[in-house]
């Protein structure tokens, strides 16, 4: 019933953008089944103290390596290229306790259930791939490294030293995993993404954060896709996920048709002042993304202006003349307790890689730079004109400095980029364009686009098309707890499709249920 809600609900809102003439985001045209496959092949027990690298050389197409419950297993394993397309299954001897599929991992059910432990030894992964690997499912296992050793990269799934699709490996699953790193040490990446056709599903990743560069929770660059990233908690210092950021080695190599749903992205306020912090997801080079049904907590000024999502095209390291950001689709998410809320940056000054279709809509955005998740206090800051940006039913409660800030000259403004049927937070400024009131920044970076907003500012001046309260009281919501409008508000109905202004409340309540695990 929830998906036909839903599906309902987004069929109305895309006939509504059509309708107005919007080029909304292409969605994903891949999605990865990653329903556990039955194994027909032999199993292979790996006692405490076995050679973990023998058994993942001697095993065949469709049979299952059972680690002994308990056991610790050291080193840098190499996943090994199989002929076929069978499923090697590696998991705990005793599978009791461990949590049916569809159930999120956590410390407390990995240490009930005393998951078998892989340890990295070297600041190298403890799982890599050999060139062209694939169909391998990881299942219920705890893998981290000792605080002694600083760690870059916990579990490598490709290398991005691929030169051509053949040497790309492909066809992975992380299944109800316990990824981390520890407490205190230096732990930059604990899964890296690079091949084809990889998951992570109902997964705990957690600790992972560096003082002096990046740290990510997943992060991919170097890889094609698909890519699966559902119902997990993600915990990382710099980027908890990052598309993008390093130059594929294949010409031509996108990210692509990826899905990032259901997860709960987090970063402690112990880490602040100690570990280097960022953002929670970004996108530097990717295309047909879904992003939906996130609860995104906790982020603050430190490396960056404390903005939660960072959405750009960029040729990072110059070789990349055909990275994007394409067809990105942000929707039915919760932000909460962050410095800024969006950065968007249709290219770097004078990459030739522009973003393209990236449609943001009924989302919820709360507490921005509200201490202790301080930050540049905007809803949005859109810079070097990206292309077909939609932005629509959002509800953005508290920004102190603006609800949008354009960054570049006027000269270089967004194309065909609209603000529609919004509540959201004027903050000091208001919109605001460089050296410029709100009336000139509107007529110069969005002619016509910004329309049935309604927007929270005791300073009513320069906006048109659009609706004006002094305060969130004015509004008429529920609760603050209830951002819906209530029955006597007087904006009901007020959207341009005549729906209510702002998020549909029930429908991003109903696509993040069960994301934050208590």
């Amino acid at each position: 019933m929830r998906a036909v809600i839903l599906a309902t609900l987004l069929s109305l809102h895309s006939i509504a953008a059509q309708a107005q003439g919007e080029a909304l985001a292409e969605l994903p045209r891949v999605y990865l089944d990653t329903k556990m496959p039955a194994s027909s092949g032999a199993t292979i027990n790996v006692p405490a103290g076995g050679d973990l690298q023998a058994a993942l050389n001697r095993a065949k197409p469709c049979d299952v390596i059972a680690l002994a419950n308990g056991a610790t297993f050291s080193g840098n394993f190499i996943l090994p290229n199989k002929p076929g397309a069978c499923w090697i299954v590696i998991r705990p001897a005793d599978m009791n306790g461990v949590p049916a599929e569809g159930t999120r991992m956590s410390p407390a059910i990995a240490a009930a259930v005393n998951l078998p432990k892989i340890l990295s030894t070297t600041n190298l992964g403890a799982f890599m791939t050999a060139d062209g690997a694939h169909h391998y499912r990881f299942v219920a296992l705890e893998v981290s490294v000792p605080a002694t050793i600083a760690n870059t990269g916990l579990l490598r799934l490709g290398t991005s030293y691929e030169t051509t699709p053949a040497q790309m490996p492909h066809d992975f699953v992380l299944d109800r995993m316990y990824i981390h790193g520890t407490p205190t040490g230096t732990n930059r990446r604990c899964v890296s993404l690079n091949g084809a056709s990889s998951a992570v599903i109902d997964s705990y990743i957690s600790d992972c954060h560096e003082q002096g560069a990046d740290a990510q929770a997943v992060a991919g660059w170097s890889g094609p896709g698909p890519f699966k990233i559902v119902n997990n908690y993600l915990e990382a210092s710099g980027e908890n996920i990052n598309w993008g950021g390093g130059d594929p080695r294949i010409k031509g190599l996108i990210p692509s048709d990826i899905e990032i749903r259901r997860n709960h992205f987090f970063k402690p306020t112990s880490w602040k002042g100690k570990w280097l912090v960022k953002n929670l997801f970004e996108i530097k080079n990717a295309q047909r993304v879904l992003i939906e049904g996130n609860v995104f907590e906790n982020n603050w000024q430190d490396g960056q202006g404390g903005s939660a999502i960072v959405l750009k095209s960029v040729n990072q390291q110059g070789t990349c003349t055909w990275c994007v950001a394409k067809d990105i689709t942000f929707r039915l998410n919760v932000i909460r307790n962050t410095g800024s809320g969006f950065a968007l940056t249709g290219h770097d000054v004078g990459a030739q890689s522009v973003m393209t279709r990236v449609t943001i809509t009924d989302n919820i955005l709360s507490m921005i730079d509200v201490a202790p998740f301080n930050g540049d206090g905007r809803g949005f800051l859109v810079n070097n004109n990206p292309i077909d940006l939609v932005i629509a039913h959002n509800t953005v409660l508290d920004a102190t400095n603006s609800a949008i800030t354009f960054g570049g000259p006027a000269t270089d403004p967004p194309v065909r980029m609209v603000f529609r049927d919004n509540i959201i937070s004027g903050g000091q400024y208001g919109v605001k364009g460089p050296g410029l009131g709100t009336a000139a920044t509107l007529s110069a970076f969005m002619p016509g686009g910004f329309r049935n907003n309604l927007v929270i500012t005791a300073d009513g001046s320069g906006y048109s098309s659009t609706a004006i309260v002094q305060s969130a009281n004015a509004v008429g919501f529920t609760s603050r707890a209830d951002l819906r409008l209530n029955a006597s508000s007087r904006y009901r109905g007020r959207a341009s499709d005549g729906k209510d202004p702002g998020a549909d409340v029930a429908a991003v309540l109903s696509a993040i249920a069960g994301v934050v695990v208590p």
